[in-house]
């Protein structure tokens, strides 16, 4: 009883959780529309709106006996009714105090997920204290236009189809059903081979039927030569044995006949049974597919208040414009898109967006802003364009950046053209940001959205103009159940190239083959491209069999015009459609392996990473891996000086470095610091900001002006998380600034790795 009693509860947050999500949507993007400052007509009409999402949301909480958000919801419904009314006061922090509000709700929310952290509930009793000071002015009713009355167009009140037309439906449940669906694309192909093959016997059995009659022709001839050749009606041995032939090949054709009548039946039914299989199989899997499919705007909504929120922290002005973002796409890959498009709101602010003062002095408005189109191209395929009319990416810095932390040498950045010197920002570990924050600097993020684009088997490029903005180009497909492949032969095994991926397929002799620059290259329309034997590329060299004398090698052209490579594979089996697996968490970042596919009858087969092979065939490393701390020996055990004047917090440092390996010392200000640095060698100082005598920006500054120390790295970790603290930071000359409150130790070590 108890149990079923907690599946009903469970069942129920689920539903509740689902129904929220809607209401916050709605009223964050009220909330941003509003601090717009529209007309009074579109105000009344907003305002509405997210007064009555309030109030479902405050009986749905109450419903779940979510009493702190029932609470907030009821304040809020207070506000919202008030402004209405014309009757609320609105002071300067109005906004601040209602997105606090929608933020910890959500946070309310996610804690009772398996696994969260409670939320702390002093916080809910600070907003309810901030929400009950909005102060409400007394005014006459009687002079106010009648409530309720706004118009049923409401852009807000359309976004959301109404209950009639939509259904909740788990996506454990979808999930199941299109894997279901998928798994029935081996049975459509096996149905299509059993009908070549009796294709094949047919084609087989035509030939023997020929052979049969040339047999019976020559056994007749035969037969004749004899007869006259002995000039009676006696029947010698070879004449006896002639007839007999004759009168076997006879009965051969007979039952030839008759299996051809079979065969061709049973061929008519198999085409018009795999027709209809094909048909009812692709039916299925379109219109799961199609159920799979979500608008954008699923995953967008949040961007508004991300980038509203990075734009205050940074003192920045900035808007996002979105169009397109009606366009549906399968759940999966937008659901895999959230992080990047989140990466990318945030390299646009901190990186493209610049401060109002200087945006001024360039002749540009005050506020920035940030485009995202989205649209369909080619039927199957999306394109996102993400744009900021910000200051342009240095490629000139970018260059150096990238020579400083040994990605590449100085005289091949030299040679490097502009599109190249532009991807250098995709390596991971690569940033032009002055410091580490916890919002950039660390330069991982543009790493990890080409990841995670180039897993889901689409493309991500960058345009720049100085003083004029970056865009990002993003082509996804729109499902990734399903694609068409070449299967390849390579020693003695079997893989799979993505159709999409090959430019040309060729037959080449040995001798074509030139070794340019110590680089194996052939002629592709009279001009020179890289070539390399996909067994070296997948390390299957010493698996292959000597000596098969082949003169000829296949090769598939692989990648685009900026970029192609030529792999020899021994054989191309065939092309078909093939269904998509992933490896599983255990296997799920394999390189140059994108995911497998069942082929035929249960085999398994690996679908190949075109991304990952053409970086492995040019031995250009995929990232660049932080070495881990134990990795550093040959060097010597690397050595930290903290700074820090609590007690408990220098202990608990002192206790996570040491545990990472390092040699620890601490000092309890500045002062000391500087006193351990002329004395002692350090590899990186840990400080904080706030301590007596000295304090860490002044600490930083003098590490800064000291010959011997300007180089050392210096992070600064403390509780003072205002923008201006950063920009002090910055301005002193620390490597990164953590702050307390989001602390995280594995962050924390990330950072030193990177620095040391």
């Amino acid at each position: 009883m108890d149990k079923s009693k907690n599946d009903f509860q469970r069942s129920l947050f689920l539903t509740f959780k689902a129904e929220a999500h809607d209401h916050l949507n709605t009223v964050s993007n009220g909330l941003l529309e509003l601090e717009k400052m529209p007309s009074p007509a579109v105000e009344t009409e907003i305002i509405e709106t997210i007064y009555r999402d309030t109030h479902s949301l405050k009986g749905a909480a109450r419903a779940v006996n979510m009493t702190d958000i029932e609470t907030i919801c009821r304040f809020l419904e207070d506000i919202f009714g008030a402004w209405k009314k014309k009757k609320i006061e609105k002071p300067p922090e109005l906004f601040d105090i209602l997105y606090r509000a929608i933020d910890t709700i959500r946070k309310i929310i996610s804690s009772h997920d398996e696994g969260q952290t409670p939320y702390d509930k002093s916080n809910v009793s600070k907003l309810i204290q901030d929400l009950s000071g909005i102060r409400v002015k007394e005014i006459d009713d009687r002079v106010l236009p009648e409530e309720g009355r706004v118009s049923q167009e409401s852009s807000l009140v359309k976004e959301y189809p109404t209950l009639s037309e939509t259904v909740r439906v788990s996506t454990a449940k979808l999930n199941s059903l299109l894997l279901q669906a998928e798994e029935m694309l081996p049975m459509k192909l096996m149905a299509n081979q059993h009908a070549a093959a009796i294709t094949d016997i047919s084609e087989m059995l035509e030939i023997l039927k020929m052979q049969c009659k040339e047999a019976y022709r020559d056994t007749l001839q035969a037969q004749r030569t004899i007869e006259k050749r002995n000039g009676s009606n006696e029947m010698d041995s070879g004449a006896f044995h002639s007839v007999r032939l004759k009168e076997f090949i006879y009965e051969i054709q007979t039952q030839i006949k008759s299996i051809e009548k079979e065969l061709a039946m049973l061929q008519i039914s198999s085409k018009q049974y795999s027709k209809r299989f094909d048909g009812m199989i692709d039916n299925i899997l379109n219109d799961m597919k199609r159920a799979m499919m979500l608008p954008f705007s699923t995953i967008l909504g949040i961007l508004p208040m991300l980038v509203r929120n990075i734009s205050n922290e940074q003192g920045k002005e900035a808007s996002l414009i979105m169009s397109g973002e009606g366009t549906e796409m399968d759940r999966r890959i937008l659901e895999e898109m959230k992080d990047p498009f989140i990466h990318l709101m945030r390299n646009c602010i901190d990186h493209g967006i610049e401060k109002p003062e200087e945006r001024a002095i360039n002749k540009k408005p005050r506020r920035g802003t940030i485009t995202i189109t989205i649209s369909r191209i080619n039927g199957d395929k999306v394109e996102v364009i993400i744009s900021d009319d910000g200051a342009g990416i240095d490629i000139a810095k970018i260059k150096e950046m990238a020579v400083k932390n040994k990605i590449l040498p100085q005289r091949e950045a030299d040679n490097l053209s502009e599109g190249e010197s532009l991807s250098l920002i995709f390596y991971s570990g690569l940033s032009t940001s002055p410091i580490i924050t916890d919002v950039s600097g660390r330069g991982l993020g543009l790493a990890i959205v080409q990841e995670k684009v180039e897993r889901l088997k689409g493309s991500i490029s960058v345009e720049t103009r100085i003083h004029s903005g970056t865009k990002f180009r993003i082509l996804l497909p729109i499902t990734i159940s399903t694609f068409r492949g070449i299967l390849v032969r390579v020693v003695d095994h079997v893989f799979i190239m993505p159709t999409i991926s090959v430019e040309c397929v060729l037959r080449i002799r040995n001798d074509e083959i030139k070794t340019v620059e110590n680089r194996e290259t052939i002629l592709l329309y009279n001009s020179p491209i890289s070539f390399v034997r996909l067994e070296s590329v997948l390390n299957l060299t010493l698996q292959r069999k000597r000596g098969d004398g082949s003169q000829f090698i296949t090769v598939l052209i692989i990648g685009n015009e900026k970029k192609r490579i030529a792999f020899g594979v021994d054989k191309i089996l065939n092309e078909q459609e093939v269904l998509v697996k992933g490896l599983g968490k255990q296997l799920s970042r394999v390189q140059n392996v994108a995911g497998a596919a069942v082929i035929g009858p249960g085999e398994v087969v690996p679908i190949l990473n075109v991304s990952d092979l053409l970086k492995s065939a040019l031995k250009i490393p995929i990232a660049a891996k932080i070495p881990a701390v134990a990795g550093e020996e040959e060097a010597g055990v690397k050595s930290i000086l903290v700074v820090e004047d609590s007690v408990t917090s220098r202990v608990l440092l002192k206790n996570i470095l040491e545990s990472a390996g390092y040699n620890v010392q601490t000092a309890v200000d500045g002062i000391d610091a500087i006193t351990r640095l002329k004395t002692e060698d350090f590899d990186l100082v840990v400080s904080d900001i706030e301590m007596p005598r000295m304090d860490g920006f002044d600490l930083t500054l003098k590490i800064r002006d000291d010959k011997k120390l300007s180089e050392l790295p210096v992070i600064l970790v403390t509780a003072l998380e205002k923008r201006e603290d950063r920009e002090r930071g910055i301005e002193a000359g620390a490597n990164a600034y953590i702050v307390k409150s989001s602390f995280n130790q594995e962050n924390l070590l990330e950072v030193i790795r990177r620095l040391i």
